[in-house]
This record gives C-alpha cells, structure tokens and sequence, in this order.
C-alpha cells in the first residue's frame, strides 16, 4: 500500500527579498523580489501564507513616496508581481513604465524627506551677482591707477611717495579685491584656501608696504644727530620680501596640515548653509594682522608731528586707523554670524569690509596725489633736459690752503666739468640755510612743536 501526508504550506510565509548581510539561513526564495532596486528595497510582510508577493517595497534613504498624501507610502508586492508577470506574457504592463513603482529623489542635501522640499538654503544668486559687479568696478579701475604711478613718476608729488611701493599697494589690493570673486560661487576646499591666500597676501603687500613707508619716515624723524639716515626703496623691498615671505611660509603650512574645509551650518529656518570653516588658524592670522596693524598705529603716532610736503604721513595713518576699527568689527561679527548661519549676509559684509578698507585707502593714497597732479602742484622735476640728470651730493672739506676751494661731488656717473665754489660763496650758503632753519623753528613753536623746533635748535649748533 501508500502512505501520504499532507502538509498545509498556507501557513508557511515566503521571504523574496534580500538576505541581509551576513546571514547565514537558507532561503531559496531570497532577492526574488521585483522592486526597483535603484530607489526603493523590500520589505517583507508576515502572516501572508505561502503566495508570492509577501513584501512591500519602500522609498530608501534619500527618496521619497511620489504621493505625498497618501497613508500607506509603500508599494504592494502583490500588484507588483502581477504587473511583472503580465509583462512575462507580453501583455500591457505598467511595470516597465518610468516612474511607476519607483520614489523620487529628495532635494539636495537631504538625507531623508517626505516631500520635495528644500532642504539646502537657496542663495540669492541676483544679489550676488549685483556685488559682483561692483567689485569688478574698482579692479578694473587698478590699471588706470598703476599707468598713473608710471607717467607722473617724474612728478614730485608721484616721486617722493616712492612709485615702486605704490605700485606694490597696487598690487596687493588686487590681491584683496579678488577674495570677493572667490566668494561668489557655493563654497569648496578651492574656494575657501584661495580667499585664505588672497587675503593674507594681499595684505601683506598693500599694509606692509604703507607700514614700511611709515616706519623709514619714524626713523628719518627720530634721528638727533646730523649725519644723513640713508633707507632706499631697495631696502624697504627687502624687509617687504621678509614680511611676505613670512605669511607665504604660514599659509603653505597651514594648507598642507589644516586646509579649509567646507561645514553646514543651520540657517533660522533650519535649512543647511555650506560655509567655509573658520578654525584656530584663521584666528591666528587675525591675531597676526591686528599685531601688525598696532604697530602701524605706534608709527603713525611716532611721525604725527613730522613735516610732510603732502601730507603723505596723515592719509596712511588714516588708512591704518580705518583697516584696525573694521578689522576688529568684521572679526567680532563674525563671531556671531556663524550660527543662525546666513552667506549673503556674509558675503554683503565682507564686500562691505574690502570696499570701506581697500578702496578708501586708494582713495587715501592715490586720489590725493592724482587731486595734486591735475591742480598742477606736484612739482614736475626738470627731466626734458638734453644732459643727464646729475644728482648733487654736497660735502664740506677743510681747506687745505688759504686759496683752496670746497668741492663739491656729485654722483653721477657722467663725466664733466668739476663745480667749484669759493668759501665766500660757501658762507653765504650756509647763512641762507641757518635762516630757513630758524624761521621754521619759529614757525614750529608758533604752532606748538616744541620737540620739532628742538630738534631744529639742535641741528643749528650741530
């Protein structure tokens, strides 16, 4: 005879979808799902017997259920398969129809979302653009300054300001204007180093080369004797190569062991804003510069006093005094613009802080020598002559003799005719010159420069 038995698989469920990782039961009926794996996964469903479609397939991480409305935002395995088995048999089927059975993707920067709303701030593209522009406004307008420096360098008020130093500020606020560029698209590790870098030496350049102009003059002033202090525009360069080359050292460091990153903050409606961090190397590099702008401020102090033709002493200090303030005020705000974060409002403040530094401190610098220039009292120096420009360098000698002339050297490398004076002609230079002195102690102590008209009683008896 036979015997049978019958086994009721009703009540056996059946799991299609995927085993998890690492698992190590047998289930012949794993990963048979038919969900769309790029942007849902299975779920199974107990309690449903043996029959297919056992599972429902969800939205993954990062996708959302395109019926935002509905209750259940899953799709049924059941009606899935059904759809899946009429496209086997060749019969209409809306399983292979883009879109269907499938999630849509969140907004960028979502990790997760019932909907497609946005989950990154929108930056203010109009805004930006606007600021942009401006700041494309004052460097193109660097050009017309620099060939101003180059075709009244012959022009004194152009000369004693040094056209090589003023040509190094010129460079180092184009250096500084372009971190407005830089800023303008979302933040990247690029982005947020070359504003580092553009900053940094740009300032170097522009306030190094004002502080040093200011420091030869401090030092011009201060001497008691009468021997002659002699600090060229060579050596000013120098000790500019040093400070930059100084900052350059730090950033280069500073790249290779902490560059800047890009984080997300939280803006008021709690959406995500990419900023560039701002981490202790920044903060030292603002200690650097607040340091440095200090000891501009001593120079200015030292040479408040100090005779200047064109008052060439009182716009720097005014440009030093004007960098200092806004300085401390952008880096206190700073401190609070971080969180709730907002980048236009960052992005308008430092356009705002580069504008009311740089671009008075050009003013400052360039705008007075160019208000000199057109009103004609610049003094042109006498360079259309046929001869060559000889520098005269005056020294007086003891006479060797009764009959004996002092002579007078020059420096110049051209060869002609040696220019004699007689001591009578000497002595009568001399009383000219005592004159001038005394008269500009009396001027001095009129207007209360004592130490001034000290210094002038001194070089008198010298």
């Amino acid at each position: 005879g036979t015997s049978g038995i019958d086994i009721d698989l009703r009540r056996v469920d059946i799991d299609q979808c995927p085993l998890p990782m690492g698992a190590t039961q047998l289930n012949i009926f794993a990963a048979s799902d038919k969900c769309k794996k790029k942007t849902t996964k299975c779920v199974p469903i107990p309690g449903l017997g043996f029959r297919r479609g056992s599972y429902k397939c969800v939205c993954k991480q990062g996708f959302y259920y395109p019926d935002t409305k509905a209750t259940h935002r899953f799709y049924n395995g059941s009606l899935i398969e059904e759809e899946y088995e009429k496209l086997m048999m060749g019969e209409d089927s809306m399983y292979n129809v883009s879109g269907v059975f499938e999630c849509l993707a969140c907004a960028e920067g979502c990790e997760t979302c019932k909907d497609g709303s946005a989950c990154v701030v929108s930056l203010n593209w109009i805004l930006r653009t606007a600021i942009l522009t401006l700041s494309l406004l004052p460097i193109c307008c660097l050009p017309f300054v620099l060939i101003f420096t180059w075709k009244y360098s012959n022009i004194k008020v152009v000369r004693a300001a040094s056209p090589v130093l003023l040509r190094v500020i010129i460079l180092g606020a184009f250096f500084i204007y372009c971190t407005t560029i830089v800023m303008y698209p979302r933040p990247n590790v690029f982005s947020c180093t070359a504003r580092v870098w553009l900053r940094e030496i740009g300032f170097s350049l522009t306030y190094g080369a004002l502080m040093l102009k200011t420091w030869r003059i401090s030092v011009i002033f201060r001497v008691r004797s009468a021997k002659a202090v002699k600090i060229t525009d060579v050596d000013l360069l120098k000790r500019l190569g040093m400070m930059v080359s100084g900052f350059m050292t730090l950033l280069v460091i500073r790249t290779l062991v902490s560059p800047p990153l890009v984080i997300v903050g939280k803006t008021a409606d709690d959406l995500k804003a990419y900023l560039c961090q701002t981490d202790w190397w920044d903060h030292s590099f603002t200690t650097i510069e607040v340091i440095f702008l200090v000891w501009g401020i001593r120079l200015c102090i030292v040479v408040r006093k100090a005779p200047s033709e064109f008052n060439e002493s009182r716009f720097i200090s005014l440009a030093i005094y004007n960098e200092f303030l806004l300085s401390l005020f952008l880096n206190i705000s700073m401190l609070f613009l971080q969180s709730p974060a907002n980048p236009d409002l960052l992005y308008i403040i430092f356009f705002c802080h580069t504008q009311m530094t740089v671009t008075l401190l050009l003013c400052f610098i360039f705008g007075s020598k160019a208000y000199i220039v057109l009103k004609g009292g610049g003094r042109e120096e006498d360079t259309f002559s046929t001869s060559p420009k000889v520098h005269i360098t005056k020294f007086l000698s003891k006479p060797r003799s009764g009959n004996s002339h002092y002579v007078v050297s020059t420096n110049s490398s051209t060869l002609g005719p040696e220019i004699k004076l007689t001591e009578q002609d000497i002595q009568e230079e001399l009383k000219r010159l005592y004159i001038q002195l005394e008269h500009l102690k009396e001027k001095n102590l009129r207007y209360g420069n004592k130490e001034v008209a000290g210094r002038i009683v001194a070089m008198q008896e010298a």
